[in-house]
């Protein structure tokens, strides 16, 4: 017996040095071959050297090992628990647990719950995870540092910071990782407050921080963005660790925070001490930091200079073209790598769409969807579903926008998904459904926020319901706690103001608690241009001229305003005056998507490669409409011309270039959408209706203001707009 176990003890130790499977077979064999395998301790020490290997075979062989232990013991149980936590099957260590509970071969011990509650986190179910930690206080186990530590990892990474905050307020104990992982939690959350408070407690408690406390503390200010903050916290990683160049992570943390605080000078000095280190993560901070300041070519040429792209890299640089207003370019970028065959993730999706909103580019959009994002995704990601409803609502589809926003789970919706959905209908001239859809927040528990009342009180604006709007106004503060903003007051001064009310949008400009802004002037002269009020149009012109003496926009409302009454005189002085002083009206273009590919059309411009091809469709179109009984409206052409030479001029607007395009190169009867950076004007207006049923065709338009959906010689805007 004595030398069996000598021999036995020979075995474990050559065990220990095994660095294969096949190593491992080997020892065992031999175990087998000696007898040792009825022995608990050998197949212990087996089991754990072949389920901790990390290898799917290794622990495919450790599961047959532990099926043949007749009774297997707390400790091989934990082991077979462990290894599954740890591998590509982390659910098994759960099936696992409950098997032991069902055989009641074993009772758990403290060190049964880490590798269940890890494997709970990386299945992603916190459900489970409460099942465990509900066994816990069943079973009147003490929650050791260990066993909290795990549960508190695992209410972090489900963003459950009360029950992983109360988790750590109880413990009397506190280790290193337990900050680490509260503090890495809130920043997860953007919560910053709590997450510097926590270091200070960490500190008073003589708890020396490591790089993973400084990693998640860096990460938080750049949420914060308090450059301050951030710079005393990359001084306090050298005081407490002395170093930061050698540690890669740490100084790409640095890096990243720098970048996302806008301080790009201190990004690029630690960018270019990182020498040959620099890894696809410091590529993409800077790639990210140069587009989020605007200034996209650095970006991109950062970009082009990464041999490490990955797709973070790339996102970033799609991001950074979409929020500087690049949408093609973000859309070209997208499409060089997607024929790299790299897979987008959320967030690129999310950055895509946007672009997609923007241009109108609906096919392009429905291909996303189709391609990479599958309905359940759509119901569980909130992100992902807001941008796609914002994306169909932004390319006329509003129908499918409805579809998906009331199919996605009460429970799951956000405030910004009904902020987007309210915009879009909104812009749809959808006001009764938009106050019905805003209603429905009450009932799904969510309180409106003031972006949510500005899109709601377009709505009203778009569909002249003034007494629905002046209520909603009026609860903000009475029934919300909101006090109106500027936007707000915009909101109702442009609905009075459209309804012919300008008397009470005046008195209510006179009002506010603050100053009025350029916004709100125009849209005041606005309204009086719609109803040729010259008498307040002036004064809200003076106004303007002092905010904004140099805004192309003012001039044109108001030489319009006095082009409306008859006033031609003055309305020649405004233009006049914005050739003396070299003001130029924002150029007018429209985009149509044919195909997926997206054509852009500038007022009057003659270069396209199919300019004569469109010159017959304008004829064509122009011949229909006199014979339809259209008569051009040039009034708003103030010029020195002939009336012939007014109307060439009104039939060479951008949008019936981008009309013309896609009734040459579209299919009968199929819809042709473009959007317009200006508010349409009259004439293209009317001329639409005409066109409409001229051709039987939908048209739908997209400008400044609002859709319209032009059918059957009518518009849904109902002229009003």
């Amino acid at each position: 017996m004595k030398m069996l176990l000598m021999e036995g003890s020979s075995l474990l130790s050559l065990l220990e040095s095994c660095k294969s499977l096949k190593q491992g077979l080997q020892v065992q064999a031999q175990i087998i071959f000696n007898g040792l395998h009825r022995e608990i301790f050998p197949m212990s020490r087996l089991l754990n050297f072949f389920s901790l290997m990390g290898s799917e075979e290794s622990l495919n062989h450790s599961q047959i090992l532990f099926s043949q232990i007749p009774h297997p013991n707390v400790f091989m149980w934990n082991t077979m628990m462990r290894g599954y936590s740890r591998s590509h099957h982390p659910q098994q260590a759960f099936l696992l647990y409950t098997s032991m509970l069902r055989e009641g071969a074993e009772t758990p011990n403290n060190f049964t719950f880490p590798f269940l509650l890890n494997s709970c986190a990386r299945v992603s179910s916190v459900g489970l995870g409460r099942q465990v930690h509900g066994h816990i206080v069943q079973y009147g186990f003490e929650l050791d540092l260990f066993v909290r530590n795990a549960l508190m990892h695992l209410y972090s990474v489900f963003r459950d910071l009360n029950d992983a905050q109360n988790v750590f307020d109880e413990s009397l104990v506190r280790d290193l990782v337990s900050y680490n992982t509260m503090i890495n939690g809130y920043a997860q959350v953007y919560q910053s407050g709590p997450a510097l408070c926590l270091f200070r407690e960490m500190q008073d408690s003589s708890i020396q921080p490591d790089e993973f406390t400084f990693v998640a503390l860096l990460s938080s200010c750049s949420f914060l963005n308090d450059t301050k903050i951030g710079k005393q916290i990359h001084s306090l990683v050298y005081r407490y660790l002395g170093f930061a160049d050698s540690n890669i992570l740490l100084k790409t943390s640095i890096l990243d925070m720098y970048a996302k605080c806008g301080l790009m000078d201190m990004a690029e000095k630690v960018f270019s001490s990182m020498k040959a280190t620099k890894g696809a993560a410091a590529w993409s901070s800077m790639v990210s930091g140069y587009a989020r300041s605007g200034e996209t070519e650095v970006a991109r040429h950062m970009f082009n200079q990464s041999d490490e792209r990955d797709i973070i890299c790339w996102t970033a640089m799609i991001t950074g073209y979409s929020q500087a207003g690049q949408y093609s370019e973000a859309l070209e970028l997208f499409q060089q790598m997607e024929g790299l065959g790299m897979e987008p993730d959320e967030f690129t999706l999310v950055a895509i769409l946007s672009a997609c909103a923007q241009l109108g580019a609906l096919s392009f959009g429905e291909r996303l969807h189709q391609r990479y994002i599958k309905d359940e995704l759509v119901g569980q990601n909130s992100i992902l579903s807001t941008a796609l409803v914002d994306m169909y609502a932004k390319c006329g589809s509003i129908d499918i926008a409805l579809d998906i926003f009331h199919g996605i789970p009460k429970d799951l919706r956000t405030v910004s998904l009904f902020n987007s959905m309210i915009s879009g209908l909104a812009q749809h001239g959808l006001g009764k459904i938009a106050i019905s859809v805003f209603r429905e927040m009450e009932g799904v528990g969510l309180r409106p926020d003031g972006v949510t009342f500005v899109a709601v009180l377009n709505a009203c604006s778009h569909n002249r319901l003034v007494k629905e709007g002046k209520k909603l106004f009026k609860s903000m503060l009475s029934v919300y706690g909101l006090k109106p903003q500027m936007e707000h007051y915009g909101c109702m001064v442009d609905l009075l103001g459209r309804d012919g009310c300008l008397d009470e949008a005046y008195d209510l400009v006179q009002r506010m608690p603050f100053p009025a802004n350029s916004v709100i002037w125009r849209a005041l002269l606005g309204a009086c241009r719609l109803h040729g009020n010259a008498e307040i149009g002036d004064i809200a012109a003076q106004k303007l001229t002092e905010l904004e003496p140099d805004h192309g926009a003012r001039y044109v409302l108001l030489s319009n305003m006095f082009a409306n009454t008859n006033r031609w005189e003055e309305a020649r002085r405004v233009r006049k005056v914005m050739d003396d002083r070299g003001i130029q009206k924002p150029p007018g273009w429209s985009y149509i998507e044919l195909n997926g590919v997206l054509h852009r059309f500038l007022a009057s411009d003659k270069s396209h490669l199919e300019a004569k091809e469109l010159e017959l469709m304008l004829k064509d179109m122009t011949t229909r409409l006199k014979s339809a009984g259209y008569v051009p409206n040039t009034s708003q052409v103030v010029f020195d011309i002939d009336e012939e030479e007014k109307e060439t001029v009104v039939s060479y607007h951008s949008e019936k270039l981008a009309l013309a395009y896609g009734l040459i190169n579209s299919s009968p009867r199929q819809t042709i959408r473009i959007i317009k950076n200006l508010r349409i004007c009259g004439d293209c207006h009317s001329a639409f209706k005409f066109l409409s049923e001229i051709y039987a065709r939908e048209i739908i338009v997209r400008d400044a203001m609002r859709f319209h959906h032009f059918e059957d010689g009518s518009c849904s805007c109902m002229d009003f707009w």
